[in-house]
């Protein structure tokens, strides 16, 4: 189990440590995952199934494609196999367990091998200061309008973080919280909001819990989306849920539920102008060019308010390349800094861009 703890003690009550075993429900009472798990299995093969048939229009970035390639054989397996009791063990720590590769943000010091955590003292710094460098641009961003206590998240995957003031704040928390902020500022109560690849739900989950009336939908690769599903059909098992292949019809039903599920090849079946906003974070620029060119025309036939976009600055190539789509398909509303990085890696350059399709 990883345990980032022996920070020094002047940083008063501000550690890096682990969330503990999920291995009880925060009510305590034992897992019951089994219905849930099998859901997940399900949709994952009918995905895999027929991921081949839109490989080309809805392929993976090259970079997906070697962490899945690499670092989720052994999960891959499991939910291939309905191997349930092997794929809960891995779930219940994917926070620490290759699982989660590409989708939890590691400090340095963690193998893929293992994901033991062996930092040296210059590492430990590192992730402490990069850490509260963090936290304050979040209060920037959220114009401090929150006390730290709103970043506690579930205990879910047995996050690691850092604790401050009794509050265990799990990696990557100040920066999807504020994402979510930012989308709720943006839309409607009763909005529907779709994310381009949207992780193990860490967003998703901070959308919801402060936006009840919001309905969210996620397309992403199978693997992250079976994570997904268990991440938010444990942190929030009274919302709604709809699995790939459940229903055939996603048009139809996406009004009954508060979250769906879904293969990026799915995004064909949503009404025109149906979403009030559609969010992604450092994914469609890293996508093939045919895939970029149908998600990006896609996302502007579906989205009938605003394209939130967060990436990084792109090479002049790339720039060429996806110049002529953006411009024929949306018109720029703002486009500012997004500096969460600066302190990790002082020469990157990441933007937030809002954007509006050109109906």
């Amino acid at each position: 189990m990883i345990r980032c703890s022996s920070i020094p003690e002047d940083t008063s009550k501000r550690k890096m440590e682990s969330g503990g075993t999920a291995a009880r429900e925060s009510n305590g009472k034992p897992n019951n995952d089994v219905v849930l798990l099998e859901r997940i299995c399900t949709a994952y093969i009918k995905a895999t199934e027929e991921k081949v048939r839109y490989s080309e229009e809805y392929g993976a970035s090259p970079w997906w494609e070697d962490i899945q390639a690499n670092h989720l054989f052994a999960v891959r397996d499991a939910l291939q196999t309905r191997d349930i009791p092997k794929l809960r063990s891995m779930y219940e720590n994917f926070f620490q367990d290759p699982s989660g590769k590409g989708l939890v943000r590691l400090p340095p010091g963690g193998t893929s091998a293992n994901y033991q955590f062996e930092l040296n003292d210059e590492d430990r710094w590192l992730v402490q200061e990069d850490m509260f460098y963090r936290l304050g641009y979040w209060r920037k961003q959220t114009n401090d309008r929150f006390p730290v206590s709103v970043l506690r998240g579930p205990s879910v995957g047995n996050p690691f973080g850092v604790m401050i003031e009794g509050t265990l704040i799990p990696v990557g928390a100040e920066y999807q919280h504020a994402c979510a902020d930012r989308i709720a500022n943006l839309t409607s109560r009763q909005a529907i909001v779709v994310e381009i690849g949207g992780g193990f739900g860490q967003m998703a989950y901070y959308l919801l819990e402060a936006n009840p009336e919001i309905r969210y939908l996620d397309f992403d690769m199978p693997e992250s989306l079976a994570l997904a599903a268990y991440y938010l059909g444990k942190s929030a098992p009274d919302r709604t849920m709809l699995l790939y292949g459940e229903l055939s019809s996603l048009r139809d039903s996406i009004a009954e539920y508060d979250i769906a599920l879904m293969p990026p090849w799915e995004m064909g079946k949503l009404a025109t102008r149906s979403v009030e906003l559609t969010f992604a974070s450092h994914v469609l620029s890293d996508l093939i060019p045919t895939a970029r060119e149908k998600y990006l025309k896609e996302i502007a036939r579906f989205t009938g308010g605003l394209l939130l976009e967060i990436g990084g600055e792109e090479s002049n190539e790339t720039l060429a390349s996806l110049a002529g789509y953006y411009d024929l398909l949306f018109s720029l509303v703002e486009k500012r800094p997004s500096d969460w990085n600066v302190y990790r890696a002082p020469e990157a350059r990441e933007w937030e861009r809002l954007l509006r399709p050109n109906h």
